[in-house]
């Protein structure tokens, strides 16, 4: 296998964003340590974190530039709910981006002798992509998508929501036949079936299933712990509505057991929430704000059990995380969570209702929470199930040879 020549092209690479944004920047560092030669471009106003990092090649970045359009579409639409300003503002922004990366990118390949370009981001399926016309093979994704909230939950979209929704799945394959990225691509990758069918509807290359998020290290077994009372429950995301904070705040306060909820992450909600805790009279749970991602594994080490009551959770990077320091993890049936969560490594609850969810999160809490044997047990299937199909070094490897895949089909 010779060494290859791989550009990734995403809108964001940031340690400091958090989400999609961390996937191109993780395919680009660990490509950097192979024999393979790996560039990146992406968005100028990630340009400062990026050269903080000291084992990024720096001259193998371009820039795009941060233009008025982008500025002014920033600016002027922030009034806008946030699912709906994604969905309109960030599909616009997207689109002028791309513009610039599609002449970005036929600068580079002809530069660097480009073999392959790998598109980790966005991950939406329905998101138009620019990058054909190039002279080179194209992977798209892993791509993760196609959510709506539970039947139970429908009216957290409200109708204006709805209306957009119900737009973007009209014209969507107009707007992908219009920019074909995702037509002419040699290789589309979805984390499940469900993001396979929001694909556009005409496509000519081969739909691979793989995963989006990952994790770089476990540990090698679950802390040993022999508490019983005064356990320390987990939640590390950000405080929007969907996330659904408040069933898990309610779930700690009906428990007959002693715990407590420590709730990392910052957002919209983060005031409301705060505000629910004092009047409901919470005294059992701390809000400790955004923390670096290099210092989040500090808090999955203090903590028994790891919850996330999300309603509209495509992905869940923060499951594996937790599941890789050999936390039981209590998570909603829904998206995400339920791709990575085996019978043995965690417990997945239905979406049937609040009160039920309230109920069947205190449940698992208060089993777990008197029985350290069974939190190791788990903790350690956990671990296992990481180890075996969410390591990011596996990852990689799957890549390039998805790349070597898509390079013999076009043998020019």
């Amino acid at each position: 296998m010779r060494p290859l020549n791989v550009l990734i092209v995403c809108e964001h690479a940031s340690n400091i964003f958090g989400g999609e944004a961390m996937l191109p920047l993780n395919y680009f560092r660990l490509l950097s340590n192979t024999p393979h030669q790996a560039y990146l471009i992406t968005h100028e106003r990630v340009k400062a974190s990026i050269q903080q990092i000291a084992d990024i090649q720096q001259d193998h970045v371009f820039y795009i530039p941060d233009t008025w359009m982008h500025k002014m579409l920033h600016r002027h639409f922030g009034f806008l709910p946030e699912r709906v300003r994604v969905v309109i503002i960030g599909f616009l922004m997207h689109l002028i981006t791309q513009c610039y990366q599609w002449k970005l990118a036929r600068k580079i390949i002809r530069e660097k002798k480009i073999d392959v370009i790998h598109e980790p981001a966005p991950v939406s399926a329905t998101q138009p992509s620019a990058m054909f016309g190039l002279g080179v093979p194209v992977i798209i994704g892993p791509m993760n998508g196609g959510m709506t909230f539970p039947e139970a939950f429908a009216d957290m979209s409200g109708k204006f929501e709805k209306v957009v929704y119900r737009l973007v799945k009209v014209v969507s394959t107009f707007y992908n036949l219009l920019i074909p990225g995702k037509f002419f691509a040699d290789m589309l990758l979805v984390a499940n079936q469900r993001t396979a069918n929001s694909l556009p509807r005409f496509k000519l290359g081969k739909v691979v299933e793989l995963v989006e998020n990952g994790v770089f290290t476990t540990r090698d077994a679950p802390i040993v712990t022999h508490k019983d009372s005064n356990i320390n429950v987990l939640f590390v995301g950000r405080l929007v509505d969907w996330k659904a904070v408040d069933i898990v705040m309610d779930a700690v306060a009906t428990t007959t057991q002693q715990v407590n909820l420590i709730i990392v992450g910052d957002g919209e909600e983060r005031a409301s929430l705060e505000q629910y805790a004092k009047e409901k009279g919470y005294s059992n749970i701390r809000f400790v704000g955004l923390v670096p991602h290099v210092e989040v594994n500090r808090y999955y080490d203090e903590a028994d059990i790891f919850v996330l009551p999300s309603l509209r959770e495509c992905g869940g990077a923060v499951v594996l995380e937790a599941m890789a320091r050999g936390l039981p993890v209590i998570a909603t049936n829904w998206g995400g969570p339920a791709d990575y969560i085996a019978a043995d490594t965690g417990y997945l609850v239905e979406p049937s209702s609040r009160e039920a969810m309230v109920k069947a999160f205190a449940h698992h809490i208060d089993v777990l929470a008197v029985n350290p044997t069974l939190r190791y047990q788990v903790g350690a299937a956990a671990i296992a199930r990481v180890k075996a199909h969410f390591m990011w070094d596996n990852k990689i490897d799957t890549m390039t040879h998805y790349y070597q895949q898509v390079l013999s089909s076009n043998p020019s």
